[in-house]
Formats: structure tokens, C-alpha cells, sequence
């Protein structure tokens, strides 16, 4: 089902401004040149494909003509200076989101991607956007869900899924209305302690690696900042940035 931005705005509850493409490099590439244009108001940028998907620390994300595609971007506040918070709150919303449209219960891997039956269907990708002085001017925040992709690149087929026939302007419309709700409010504790109720991380043991070489740990919690607490070799040490696995 194509987006239709009329269907969007008429789904959502808060005002915002949107804007759809069929196709496009990225969104959050699109909400960075609109940026300033954009300044002090919300708006969502939706697409039905990109031909440059983008993920955390450089990755692509697949992008096909089969799932949502969509960057909110926020205008500057008091929840502006904490990526790694509305990296949690977006998980949530996308969560939350895909939980009221279908009979799923996704579940989120610290930090970024939500999982649906043991699968990837869903990535977040949180940006800063400043001026030429370097000033903050917007927040944006990426969601790529696959919804009906069956086929993937030989690279993360094992690894990626999706969440079925879900309307993509009724999706949209839902996971910004829960992100706009939650940046309104600035209720950092409500948001964590629902990230942490989704995640499926906690209690197990995981593998990491940062500048010193793998790690073996286990996931203990997630600090109030969105950091996951990790207990390795006796000692506890929280993790701000990264990426993990699940040990099986």
C-alpha cells in the first residue's frame, strides 16, 4: 500500500507537518536539507523506498518498495541534547506502534533495533542537525520497518525480518504522535522504564567490542540515560555507544 499524505495527517493527533515521496535517497538525508526551512515546528518525511537507507555507524539499511520509511524531525528543546534518550523513546513508539496495528509483540535489542518473532524488522537513527555556526537547529529521528519484505541481501537474511501487511500511513502517523507526545512531555523516566520492559536483552549473556577487542558480558540493565549495564568478569560497566550481540 502506497503512502498518501492525507491519510497521515488526518491519523495523527498531534499537528505536524508531512511530506511523502515515492522514492528518495533517504529521509533523514531530506529532513537535513530541510532543516532550516523546517525550524521550530515538527515534520515528517515519508517514503515508499530509498535508494540510500541509512543505519547507525555508517551501515546501510535496505529500503525497498516494502516497508516504512520515515524521519521526524523535531524542532530544538529541553529533550534536544540526549540522542541516546530519543533513540529509547523512538524504539518505544515503534514498539508500541506495530503492537496496536497487528497481534505482534515486538521486543528491542539495546540500542537501536526492534525485533519481531527473533528478527530484525525495524532500525532508529537519531541525528543532530546545526547550522554553519554550529548552533542545534533540528533533531531528527530515522525509522525504517520492513513490513512486508520477504527477500533480503545474503548479508543479513538470517538476521532480518518484517511485520506484515500493516498500513504504512496509519504506522507512521502512530509512531509520530507517541515520539511527539514523549518530546512534549520530557517524562525521561516514563520512557525509560518502557524501554526497559521491551527489551530482550536483560539476563543474558551478550558480545560486544570497543578499542580494547571483543567482550563477553552479561546485560544486567539500562541507567536511567539509556547506557546498558553490563557485568564482565565481576566487575559492572555501562555501555553509552555501540553495538551488541546476543550469545546464543
Amino acid at each position: 500500500m502506497p503512502l498518501n499524505r492525507k491519510k497521515i495527517e488526518t491519523s495523527l493527533h498531534h499537528p505536524a507537518g508531512v511530506r511523502v515521496y515515492s522514492v528518495i535517497d533517504s529521509t533523514n538525508n531530506e529532513a537535513k536539507r530541510r532543516a532550516a526551512e523546517d525550524r521550530g515546528r515538527y515534520t515528517i518525511y515519508a517514503a515508499d523506498s530509498q535508494t540510500a537507507g541509512r543505519g547507525r555507524r555508517g551501515h546501510s539499511f535496505y529500503s525497498p518498495d516494502s516497508g516504512l520509511y520515515m524521519t521526524l524531525s523535531l524542532p530544538v528543546g529541553k529533550s534536544a541534547g540526549s540522542i541516546p534518550l530519543l533513540t529509547c523513546a523512538a524504539a518505544v513508539a515503534v514498539c508500541e506502534a506495530i503492537a496496536a496495528l497487528s497481534d505482534l509483540s515486538p521486543a528491542v535489542k539495546w540500542v537501536n533495533d526492534v525485533y519481531v518473532g527473533g528478527r530484525k524488522a525495524a532500525g532508529i537513527l537519531a541525528e543532530l542537525v546545526t547550522d554553519s555556526m554550529n548552533a542545534p537547529i533540528a533533531v531528527i529521528i530515522g525509522v525504517g520497518v520492513n513490513l512486508t519484505t520477504a527477500v533480503f541481501p545474503d548479508e543479513i537474511a538470517d538476521l532480518a525480518g518484517s511485520v506484515g501487511d500493516i498500513d504504512p500511513n496509519l504506522l507512521c502517523a502512530a509512531i509520530a504522535d507517541r515520539l511527539i507526545a514523549w518530546y512534549e512531555s520530557g517524562d525521561y523516566y516514563s520512557i525509560i522504564e518502557k524501554y526497559r520492559s521491551l527489551s530482550f536483552c536483560l539476563g543474558r549473556e551478550i558480545r560486544y567490542t570497543d578499542a580494547d577487542g571483543e567482550h563477553t558480558a552479561e546485560a544486567v540493565g539500562i541507567d536511567d540515560d539509556g547506557s546498558l549495564i553490563v557485568i564482565e568478569n565481576g566487575k559492572k560497566r555501562s555501555l553509552r555507544s555501540g553495538e551488541i550481540s546476543i550469545k546464543v
